[in-house]
């Protein structure tokens, strides 16, 4: 069986999976062979955006179920040692906000989504700001690899260019308003 059989007969049943290990690339991938004619792309955009909201809970369930192996992170942004009831409700308030920078960055979303957890964000709340959040991004990820596809060398070598940035702009957002909540519950 050639390559493109296999990927004809059984590739979108690997989508899903593959989606939640690792959304953006798949993403992107999905979207370049969707152009070749091996996938429907609204099926394979609907796998995508499922698998990517799975992956995103399961980060959910982390935060939710293991709060305190995380909590050095809110030190290292420089915030008080205590999460007080003041500072956890800011932090809820801005969760939306948190939720978009993270999953249109992806380099800091999993800090985002498990954050989300430890704060015992309402589920129903966490899963449709994410998915108001995914499926913007994932239509343009897999755009981008539908119609640049045959560019996927020049995609290929900024990817690390462009996650670095995102990683750095990201982190940045977050910390901002990490410390901007912080101010605020502190009556500063």
């Amino acid at each position: 069986m050639t390559l493109s059989g296999f990927l004809i007969a059984h590739g979108s049943a690997l989508i899903l999976p593959l989606a939640v290990i690792e959304g953006p690339i798949v993403t992107l991938l999905t979207g370049f062979l969707a152009a070749q004619g091996y996938f429907d792309w609204y099926w394979a955009l609907l796998l995508l955006v499922c698998g990517d909201v799975i992956g995103d809970i399961i980060y959910y369930w982390v935060g939710r179920t293991g709060r305190t192996p995380l909590a050095f992170l809110h030190r290292r942004a420089g915030l008080r040692r205590a999460m007080t009831p003041a500072f956890q409700q800011q932090l809820r308030q801005n969760a939306a906000k948190m939720l978009v920078v993270g999953k249109w960055t992806h380099s800091v979303g999993w800090l985002v989504l498990i954050g989300s957890g430890m704060l015992r964000l309402p589920l129903p709340r966490f899963v449709l700001i994410n998915l108001l959040a995914t499926v913007p991004k994932s239509a343009v990820l897999f755009s981008l690899g539908y119609f640049a596809g045959e560019h996927f060398s020049v995609v290929e070598r900024h990817i690390l260019l462009a996650t670095s940035l995102a990683f750095a702009a990201g982190l940045a957002s977050i910390v901002l308003i990490l410390r901007r909540t912080d101010r605020i519950s502190a009556g500063r």
